[in-house]
């Protein structure tokens, strides 16, 4: 999931992460997709004393958080966490590598 985290994310040790930051989403003259610059993996949710949340895996290191991990509130679109959510189809390629070197030099992409 991608989202836009404030300052004060950074500095996330435990709990149910909900941003001290005043910031409206709805305000920003930027296209939507500009309004974040932070994936994590999400794995689950659940709920702890009425507060609804989602579970992540940050990438930042086992330091950080729970563990690598953290809970952020849900169905608030926090930091734009809900309205932001993407997914993606891998493509495996059955093709040979030569293969492969022949379709990079067709489309003219450069192999690095």
């Amino acid at each position: 999931m991608n989202f836009e985290p404030s300052y004060d994310f950074m500095y996330y040790e435990s709990g149910i992460y909900h941003s001290v930051a005043e910031h409206d989403w709805s305000t920003q003259d930027r296209p939507e997709w500009e309004k974040v610059d932070h994936s994590v993996l999400c794995y689950g949710w659940g709920e702890e004393n009425g507060v609804k949340f989602w579970l992540l895996q940050n990438s930042w290191g086992s330091q950080w958080g729970e563990n690598g991990n953290f809970r952020m509130k849900r169905g608030v679109d926090e930091s734009a966490i809900e309205s932001m959510a993407e997914a993606a189809d891998p493509v495996i390629y059955s093709r040979s590598n030569s293969e492969f070197i022949e379709l990079n030099k067709e489309s003219n992409l450069r192999r690095k």
